[in-house]
């Protein structure tokens, strides 16, 4: 089984509005409303590739309800703290006409001391009477919680011997590398808030991840947007270049790149089959309306025309 924690769940809704603008009367063409937030998008995607998945986070009200219900109703195990606020609502606005995405996040509940403390007790709990074989970290926390969280939560796992996959950016992302995640999947945004400064495509995110592989992680994954991904471990680095596609909608394809990662890691697939494998879901990820609800049969229509290169 592998443990996914989404500290921010949300209730998404994503809206298909032509000629979107601010300040008019719109009506939409299609809509989609499911539970959300990075580690959910991620167990999604898992459980569309056939693995057994719990999810844990933070859940209040009326659209916490909502969340447990639908990860249910997905066959996925929730795990969750019960937290006296609301969980947040989170509206994406597709306009293909135009091809611009309008979001718009709430910031999240306010996690209480107790309920942070019943956070780290229940991974705890998790790690030490479920058969978890990997960890997935994914997104933002709400408020309340500390930058250290992530950290602590990877100290535990390594403790109890299970590998992490860690998607975060900013201060969750700094605090949590001296912990070890065993792979991190930054952006080249993320990368260059991390390191301080630009790095170039494909020499300086080379060099960057392969600073950050020096102090433990053992694989480093940047995205870089349309021209797919690079990936760097202490025995190489490679670029990951995508299929051509028509694009409907990017978000989300992180999460699907984490997802399909973690699904090849735990079927025991050569490191770059693995690659190919994320890199062609977050493919099919943004030909699709919907975060992480393209299946199987459309990431392996995508591999052949996803290559892989080494890089020197």
């Amino acid at each position: 089984m592998i443990l996914v924690l989404c500290c921010n769940a949300a209730m998404d809704r994503t809206y298909q509005v032509d000629h979107f603008r601010a300040g008019g009367f719109h009506q939409t063409s299609q809509f989609r409303v499911a539970a959300g937030g990075k580690g959910i998008n991620v167990a999604r995607m898992l459980r569309n590739l056939g693995q057994e998945v719990m999810v844990s986070g933070f859940s209040g009200g009326m659209i916490g309800r909502f969340i447990l219900t639908d990860l249910r109703n997905y066959e996925m195990k929730p795990a969750f703290v019960q937290i006296a606020e609301e969980s947040r609502l989170c509206q994406n606005f597709i306009d293909s006409v135009n091809h611009t995405e309008t979001r718009v996040d709430e910031a999240g509940p306010l996690i209480s001391p107790n309920e942070l403390r019943q956070m780290v007790r229940l991974w705890k709990r998790v790690l030490a009477q479920t058969d978890i074989s990997i960890a997935v970290i994914s997104g933002s926390t709400p408020r309340g919680v500390p930058d250290t969280l992530y950290h602590d939560l990877i100290a535990l796992a390594h403790q109890a011997g299970i590998p992490v996959v860690l998607d975060a950016h900013d201060a969750l992302l700094a605090h949590a590398i001296p912990a070890q995640p065993t792979t991190i999947t930054p952006n080249i945004s993320e990368l260059q808030t991390l390191v301080n400064g630009p790095v170039s495509v494909p020499q300086g995110v080379q060099e960057a991840a392969g600073e950050l592989v020096e102090a433990g992680i053992e694989l480093v994954l940047t995205s870089i947007g349309p021209r797919g991904a690079i990936a760097v471990t202490e025995s190489g680095s490679w670029m990951v270049e995508p299929a051509q596609i028509e694009v409907v909608s990017p978000v989300g394809s992180g999460d699907a790149m984490v997802a399909a990662l973690v699904a090849a890691t735990a079927e025991r697939l050569p490191l770059p089959e693995r690659l190919k494998w994320a890199v062609a879901a977050g493919t099919a990820n943004a030909a699709t309306f919907g975060a992480s609800v393209c299946d199987r049969a459309a990431i392996e229509a995508l591999l052949d025309d996803t290559s892989l290169t080494p890089l020197d």
